[in-house]
């Protein structure tokens, strides 16, 4: 699990250290003392400061507003939502502003993949805005609102016979079956 929202719940040090280590944030994995949080905060990783672990490097592909930018001031508030071992998933897709059919009928994918955020690195079962699609892997811009036909870009040109709609802040509404 990742770090939580800090505006819903705190943030603390060794459940921080944890997921920096990569074995989740609520694990009951033995962190060896000390923890300092320059180390945490490094986007390198290591544990130059003297921390007991050497921590992995910051994982870039979590949002920027949800990982440590390494620059002081340190704040645990720069870990809220953050998650040490989250992926973006490729795909191909079909784009369309009107509806899911209009999207699913059409023939031709995209040549180039967008992304999704999603924990178990598949075409998320549910929308909610819990998980986001991205033009390029970096997460430096999201997609553009509309309906979206996905296809595996594995197994290209063979649809997934899914559709997703996203919103206009790149957050995935709702999925369903073409």
């Amino acid at each position: 699990m990742a770090c939580p929202d800090i505006s819903q719940d705190e943030i603390t040090m060794l459940k921080t250290a944890r997921e920096r280590l990569g074995y989740g944030y609520d694990n009951s994995f033995s962190v060896t003392g000390p923890i300092y949080m320059s180390d945490l905060q490094r986007m390198s990783g290591g544990n130059s400061s003297g921390s007991g672990n050497s921590f992995l490097a910051v994982n870039t592909l979590n949002p920027v507003e949800n990982r440590p930018d390494g620059e002081n001031p340190l704040s645990f508030a720069e870990f809220s939502k953050y998650n040490q071992t989250v992926t973006r998933t490729a795909f191909n897709y079909v784009y369309s502003t009107q509806n899911s059919n209009s999207a699913c009928q059409a023939a031709i994918p995209s040549p180039s993949p967008y992304f999704h955020t999603d924990v178990n690195n598949l075409v998320p079962d549910a929308g909610g805005g819990q998980y986001t699609a991205y033009t390029t892997i970096s997460g430096a811009t999201v997609a553009p609102a509309g309906y979206y036909a996905i296809y595996e870009t594995g197994n290209f040109p063979t649809a997934s016979g899914k559709w997703m709609q996203v919103g206009n802040n790149g957050a995935i509404l709702a999925v369903g079956n073409c």
